[in-house]
Order: structure tokens, then sequence, then C-alpha cells
């Protein structure tokens, strides 16, 4: 992603109790925030009784979803992605399903969806889409109108991990829960969203916990930036899946003697 100078970043901020732990690159440049903003629709969704719990609703693929997002879904990728498939609230996040996306903002409609945006102060704050096309509930977080800097997204994590964001407790909780934590180590468990476009950019935003310790962190990773230092960071398709191997190497290496302090 080029800066306002032609520049190519990434950026790297990890946080906790509102203090800065660990800060790499621009991280109040702003960028589309890609598949993270799944995390800002579930509670948009857990908040106006749309989702259930984890597990409901249970909704099925439907080919006419298709339109929804042409240019980014064939179905070789919609197989590969397991993304033609039903899905839940747990496998929405965990797949990153784009058409269960939908699904919440159609149900939601315009006035709700205006209504949640306008409280959650996320980014620049514009929801409008693709210019002319009138596709904001659709499209404005999808490398479109919506941006988000990498300190912002840590900001409005950490008012998600203490329930003090502008929604019900009982959605922060169930949005909390759905979030993908296959991971950890020595004790830390690690919670996370990726997000890419279909260039070279992407995002990994989440925290790590152990005994009631929480930092949070969000890495945006653009392939084309010279200074990113990949040297043992397998390779993925995803540049999102790209960027949590770096942060879990963040957590390994330099990171690692700040999660105690």
């Amino acid at each position: 992603m080029l800066d306002s100078e032609g520049e190519v970043h990434s950026a790297f901020i990890a946080m906790k109790n509102n203090i800065i732990l660990q800060a790499e690159g621009n991280y109040d440049d702003r960028y589309a925030p890609f598949s993270t903003f799944k995390v800002a629709l579930a509670l948009m969704g857990y908040d106006a009784g749309i989702l259930e719990t984890e597990n409901s609703p249970r909704w099925p693929f439907k080919e006419e979803y298709e339109k929804n997002f042409q240019g980014w879904y064939t179905r070789d990728k919609g197989l590969e992605y397991r993304w033609c498939e039903d899905h839940t609230p747990k496998t929405f996040m965990q797949y990153s399903v784009l058409w269960f996306s939908h699904q919440i903002t159609e149900l939601l409609g315009p006035e709700r969806f205006h209504q949640y945006t306008s409280k959650l102060n996320y980014g620049n704050k514009d929801f409008s889409g693709t210019p002319g096309q009138n596709d904001g509930l659709l499209n404005s977080w999808l490398g479109t109108s919506l941006k988000i800097s990498p300190h912002e997204q840590v900001q409005f994590l950490e008012k998600l991990l203490t329930n003090e964001l502008d929604f019900s407790k009982d959605a922060q909780e169930k949005t909390k829960e759905i979030m993908d934590r296959k991971e950890e180590w020595d004790g830390w468990k690690l919670y996370g969203k990726t997000g890419g476009g279909s260039g070279n950019n992407g995002w990994f935003i989440g925290w790590i916990e152990k005994d009631g310790q929480q930092i949070v962190f969000a890495q945006y990773l653009d392939l084309a930036d010279p200074n990113i230092d990949l040297v043992g960071i397998p390779f993925h398709k995803s540049v999102g899946l790209i960027a949590k191997e770096v942060i879990k190497q963040k957590i390994l290496n330099s990171f690692q003697e700040k999660m105690d302090q």
C-alpha cells in the first residue's frame, strides 16, 4: 500500500492496558481492513440478534451469493477455502466467509448498519463503499472507502476485551468466543483474525492472553515493503496468513520478554 508520498510501508503495534509495548513502521497510517472487519460485523450481528451462539444460526451456501463477490470469488477458491458450505458464526470467522458477512449486513439493512457503524468509531468511519455504486453494505471494508490504522485496530480490540464498546456485553463476549484460538506458546493463547486483499497487502490482528494478562496487537503487512524481513516465515497464498506468521515470530522472539512485564 502506498502512503501519501508514494512509499510502501508495513506496520506493527502491540499494546497492554493502553500502553504501547512495541511498535514498528507508521502505525497511524490507515489501510483497508478487509476481513479483519468481520470482528465488527460479528458484534453487530450478535447485538442485533441476527447471530445467536457460536453455532447458530447455520446458514446454507446459495449459488446466488456469487454475484455479490465477483472479482473475489472463483469456484476453485470457494472449494479450497470451504466457502461453498453451510456456515455458523464460528466457521464464518474461522474460514473468513465473505457471503456470511453480506448476509449479516443485508439482514441489518441500511438503517441499522448505519446506526451500528456510527457507534463503532472505526477508522475513518467512511462506509460509503465504491464511489457511485451505493455498495457500502457489501463492499466498504474491502478496499474501497473504509480505512483503519494498526493503532486504531488495537484500540478497538482493547475496548472489546474489556467490554467497553457501545454494544451489549453479551454481544462482545460472544464475539470474543468465536475468534480463532488454536495456537499456544508457554501458556500464552493466541486469538486473532486475518484479512487481506487480492494484492500484496494483508493483516493479522488479535491478542495473546495468559493468567488474566492480555496483550493486543495488529500487524499490517505489504510484501512490496523492502524493509520487511520474511526470512524463516512460511509461505502462504494469503498475505493475511503470512502476517500471522510474522506475528508468531515476534511473539517467540523479540516480543517474548515484553509479555511478562
